[in-house]
């Protein structure tokens, strides 16, 4: 009858669980539980091997290279996908040894999936820093707190070094550095090199009781980068990553299992300030260059060293931001610094200059001033698009990030002349300025509209602004649009709200990016 168990002839003593032969019948489900009696989980034979074997020194030596790189090789993770269980072994073993924070981590386990083409497929995929052979970490910092042994190839973080500025964090397309809120700095990880010197396994390779995780020697070169790194990771193009997956092919459609997960970003609130601040103080310093007008003279210094103190508190170290000359070769965060530094003193004296005494060339000095404003302003601004188009994040590409950039100082400097020179053309260019800034963002964030459309950073963009972030969207193009009715009234009236439609306009930057990073956890990511 359909339903009834099937019953089976006695199972012979030599395959039975029980040690006392026994003429009953079993029952399939019988069968089942006496052959579940013989397996073993991965954990129970790592526990049983174990004990067998106090002293395994010798044998985790074979999970580890015993010699170091020849000329073109260096270290480099391997992780054996059909081993990998996703117990996260590693990442307590990882935590526990280096000490780390409550909420730091420095491997990650994560899932992709098949995607549409093969939905019944799934891996887990155990990550932490692949040691790349072009680092974005180490080209992004500022102040050099970033080493690649050349001996061994592995990327280190001198903690020492570090001023917590986290630029790193955004460079890295891998989301491997991470920052200690603790120590003011960031911090990865470094292979447990000193582990290696000694012929010791790195903890994570020690920990993994399916052996999933080992130490390797690669080729390096490009021709040596895997086309297919990895399904549903980042572009391995950018940094040249070196660890190997290998044990399981990966179907080439498979996607990582969060992608589709709506969770905005990090605000950077210091950051947020410090780019509206400076580009409004920008604009509105060179709205107001040859009107003779004190107030916005004034006005541009005031915003714009306000956004200047607010990016000391993106700094966990901010004493040590001396030292960005280091990075002038590489990073742009360096140029920024460099850039701002030397336009700085130039509102100083536009707005000092009304209240000095005569002095000899005091007319040059004016006119000195104001003809350096403009390039060294716009120059500043540049290294500021710079930064974030140098991510490589889709959503901050070139276009889109000087579009909101300079539209910025745009607006501004047409608030500006407006207030010192009050007049139909005024309001006319301020209003131009305001809207064609909000129509680019009006048109990513219109992507959302279309429900069939196929993933892309940019309709991720658009579902984040439309969806979670949906209220500081409409609250960021409300104001701005009332910023240029209300400047028909009272242009000073139209300059808090402009602020604060800004502020949302940089808010959204920031948490609607796209932001690509391995597989991992569905959470928020805790950055500085």
């Amino acid at each position: 009858m359909p339903g009834t168990l099937q019953r089976l002839p006695a199972i012979p003593a030599s395959r039975k669980a029980d040690p006392h032969p026994s003429t009953e019948v079993r029952t399939l489900i019988d069968q089942l539980i006496a052959e579940q009696k013989t397996l073993q989980t991965p954990i129970a034979r790592y526990s049983d091997y174990h004990d067998a074997a106090p002293d395994l020194a010798e044998h985790y030596r074979t999970l580890i290279p015993l010699t170091k790189p020849r000329e073109g090789e260096q270290y480099a993770f391997e992780v054996a996908l059909d081993r990998c269980t996703g117990c996260k072994a590693c990442v307590s073993a990882c935590h526990s040894l280096n000490g780390l924070d409550d909420e730091e981590a420095w491997r990650d386990v994560g899932m992709i999936h098949g995607g549409s083409a093969t939905p019944g497929w799934q891996q887990t995929v155990t990550t932490a820093c692949h040691h790349c052979e072009d680092p974005g970490c180490m080209n992004g910092c500022p102040v050099g707190a970033y080493e690649k042994d050349r001996d061994t190839g592995i990327v280190r973080h001198l903690d020492d070094q570090c001023i917590g500025c986290s630029y790193c964090i955004l460079k890295c397309p891998f989301d491997v550095p991470k920052y200690s809120a603790k120590r003011g700095i960031v911090r990865k990880c470094d292979m447990c090199h000193q582990r290696l010197a000694e012929g010791e396994a790195p903890a994570c390779v020690q920990s993994c009781p399916t052996e999933a995780i080992r130490i390797v020697k690669v080729r390096t070169g490009a021709s040596a980068i895997p086309q297919d790194f990895l399904p549903g990771a980042p572009d391995p193009t950018i940094t040249r990553p070196t660890t190997r997956y290998v044990g399981r092919e990966v179907p080439q459609g498979a996607i990582a299992a969060d992608r589709e997960a709506l969770v905005p970003e990090h605000a950077h609130w210091p950051l947020v300030l410090m780019l509206m601040l400076t580009q409004a103080g920008v604009g509105m310093l060179l709205g107001g260059i040859g009107m003779g007008n004190t107030a916005t003279a004034i006005l541009g210094n005031v915003l714009f060293f306000a956004g200047m103190g607010a990016s000391l508190l993106h700094l966990g170290q901010p004493l040590k931001a001396w030292r960005f000359f280091l990075g002038l070769r590489t990073s742009w965060l360096s140029r920024e610094i460099l850039a701002f530094s030397m336009f700085a003193p130039v509102p100083m004296v536009i707005a000092a200059l009304p209240f000095a005494p005569d002095f000899p060339y005091k007319d040059l000095t004016a006119r000195i001033a104001a003809l350096s404003a403009p390039p060294l302003g716009l120059l500043a601004v540049f290294t500021s698009v710079m930064i974030y188009h140098d991510t490589r994040r889709t959503s901050w590409r070139f276009p889109l990030t000087a579009a909101r950039f300079f539209g910025t100082v745009a607006s501004f400097a047409a608030l500006g002349h407006a207030l010192a020179s009050p007049s139909p053309l005024a309001m006319m260019l301020f209003a131009l300025a305001v809207i064609a800034k909000i129509i680019p963002e009006a048109r990513i964030a219109h992507l959302a509209n279309d429900r069939n459309a196929p993933w892309s950073p940019d309709l991720h963009t658009a579902r984040l602004q439309r969806g979670p972030l949906g209220r500081i969207y409409e609250g960021r193009m409300i104001l701005a649009i009332t910023a240029v009715a209300v400047a028909l009234i009272q242009p000073w009236l139209s300059l808090p709200l402009l602020l604060i439609a800004e502020l949302l306009e940089r808010q959204l930057f920031f948490q609607s990016v796209h932001a690509p990073k391995m597989p991992g956890n569905f959470g928020p990511r805790r950055h500085h």
